[in-house]
């Protein structure tokens, strides 16, 4: 029994050994891997300074950005205003050039029948008396025959 024992003691420290070469492992794997981190944790920190710069001008750009959007449609606005007003003033005075036009074109019409009444039927009137007076005194002067067609002719222009 006693070899048994002995036996047992010696598969136990074996045991105590290999857990205590595993416990080493153990610990020189994470120190290891708890130095990868602490490099990677220091590279990550350094690259963080120039990604809070990009950060923060992005920041500033996305402000500047909105603002210049505020701007920009207020600026709209404002031209949409001006184009309004143009065109509502421009449609007031086509209107008015309009009407002016026509009044324009009434007093042109108005003042052509007056010289038509005043002037020129009066001419026609002295014409046809001239031409009246001259046949006649030609017809009494010159006591020729006339041909009935050229003085109708003539007679019908007379009061065209």
């Amino acid at each position: 029994m006693e070899g048994l024992l002995t036996l047992f003691v010696a598969l136990t420290a074996i045991a105590v050994i290999t857990q205590a070469g595993v416990l080493v492992g153990i610990y020189i794997m994470s120190k290891r891997l708890s130095e990868q981190v602490e490099r990677f944790m220091k590279e990550t920190r350094e690259m963080m300074v120039p990604v809070r710069s990009i950060a923060e001008n992005l920041r500033v750009a996305s402000g500047n950005l909105v603002e210049i959007g505020l701007s920009a449609r207020d600026q709209f606005r404002h031209v949409e205003a001006m184009v309004t007003a143009t065109g509502e003033a421009l449609h007031v005075q086509l209107a008015r050039f309009d009407r002016v036009s026509q009044d324009i074109i009434g007093r042109v019409n108005e003042t052509a029948e007056i010289v038509q009444d005043s002037v020129v039927r009066p001419a026609r009137e002295v014409a046809a008396l001239a031409k009246g007076l001259s046949r006649g005194f030609g017809a009494f002067l010159f006591r020729r025959t006339r041909s009935t067609v050229d003085q109708a002719r003539q007679d019908e222009e007379l009061f065209i």
